[in-house]
């Protein structure tokens, strides 16, 4: 079985672990850059290794026969390029959000990034948005491969929407500036006195939890309003599974930061929840407007505020919206699919062979 060695941001559950450890037909090396990135101690095991002491690239390689690399952002693609060098294996870089635009990136950034697509082997940006973008920076588009993150649908059971009762409204998502969320708690306000029993919950972390919470009180959310921290994520999956509507308000930050397309809008579409969202990135690519949801423009707060509203006032309109929504899911965004479409790029890039360091000795 050939083995990939993997590069990502840090280790913790939702840094796209199967897309790491559960490729078919693959073994895995998974790598940090050191170990304060090592998040979730209960990840740790005999193939979690940190980049910062591999001081030889090629007896590494040669120690746990790897026939690929893939890096699992733009910035550690350019990070595992001395690395590729020194080996000669194939990289393959996932392209899966902020690392397609310019907003809070190195100096050099950009031209690091255009000597990556010329030096690396495969590109999976996580939706056609991502791939137009790098595309027009310069990769060549015989690189690229969308890739969408997809959803373990063994864990996410649909169930159909209640037509009545609560007006729960829930959102889940980093408390930073592209996931919206001023925006969806302003919205919010201007639609409460219509709806009395509706309530807001927002699920993350993140640095804008002050801010946040002054909004809330300027806004006299009062008890209709809950800000909750990080949970695990089968506590996410309860709460999501119990709520009436699930919002992102996902939009491009005032930096350049910028959305794929948001797992957790694939997870509440999985599990029957109606979704509204934005015109935002890849979004698009999973919501058809009055198909599977209810898409408006970005950072629009009276939009946001008027699609709440209708999803409110429509709940005839649920189940058709979901049923649909998570048809689209099976077809497009079924983790298993997804993790089969990587070994098969996998394969071609390998030639459908192993192609370890040994093998390029020969």
């Amino acid at each position: 079985m050939p083995t990939a060695m993997h590069l990502n941001l840090r280790l913790d559950p939702t840094q796209y672990i199967p897309q790491i450890r559960h490729v078919p037909g693959y073994d895995y090396i998974h790598l940090v850059r050191d170990p304060k990135y090592m998040t979730d101690l209960s990840l740790l095991n005999e193939k979690v290794h940190y980049l910062s002491e591999i001081f030889s690239p090629k007896e590494f390689v040669n120690k746990h026969n790897i026939s690929l690399l893939h890096a699992h952002h733009g910035q550690l693609g350019i990070l595992l390029l001395p690395f590729k060098e020194k080996t000669k294996l194939p990289l393959v870089t996932s392209i899966r959000g902020r690392d397609a635009t310019l907003g809070k990136q190195p100096v050099g950034y950009l031209e690091n990034m255009r000597m990556l697509f010329e030096k690396g082997d495969l590109f999976f940006p996580v939706c056609q948005y991502l791939a137009d973008r790098i595309i027009s920076w310069g990769c060549p588009p015989e690189k690229v491969k969308v890739l969408y993150g997809g959803v373990d649908l063994s864990k996410y059971h649909y169930r159909a929407p209640a037509l009545e009762g609560s007006q729960a409204i829930l959102t889940v998502g980093r408390l930073v500036e592209k996931k919206g969320h001023p925006v969806l708690m302003k919205a919010f306000s201007k639609i409460s006195g219509k709806f009395p029993l509706a309530t807001l919950t927002i699920i993350g972390r993140g640095e804008m939890k002050g801010e946040l919470e002054s909004l809330a009180a300027q806004l006299n959310l009062g008890d209709s309003f809950r800000l909750l921290d990080h949970l695990h994520k089968d506590e996410v999956r309860k709460r999501m599974a119990e709520a009436d509507l699930f919002c992102a308000a996902s939009l491009e930050a005032s930096n350049g930061d910028l959305e794929g397309i948001p797992n957790t809008l694939k997870e509440a579409m999985a599990l029957g929840v109606p979704v509204v969202s934005t015109n935002h990135a890849g979004i698009p690519e999973l919501i058809t407007h009055k198909q599977e949801g209810f898409l408006v423009g970005e950072n629009s707060v009276d939009e946001l505020a008027e699609a709440l509203e209708f999803m409110l006032s429509h709940r005839a309109l649920w189940r058709d919206y979901t049923i649909a929504a998570r048809k689209k899911v099976e077809q497009l965004f079924d983790e298993k699919k997804q993790l089969q479409l990587q070994a098969q790029y996998y394969d071609e890039l390998l030639g459908g062979r192993p192609c370890s360091f040994l093998n390029l000795l020969i």
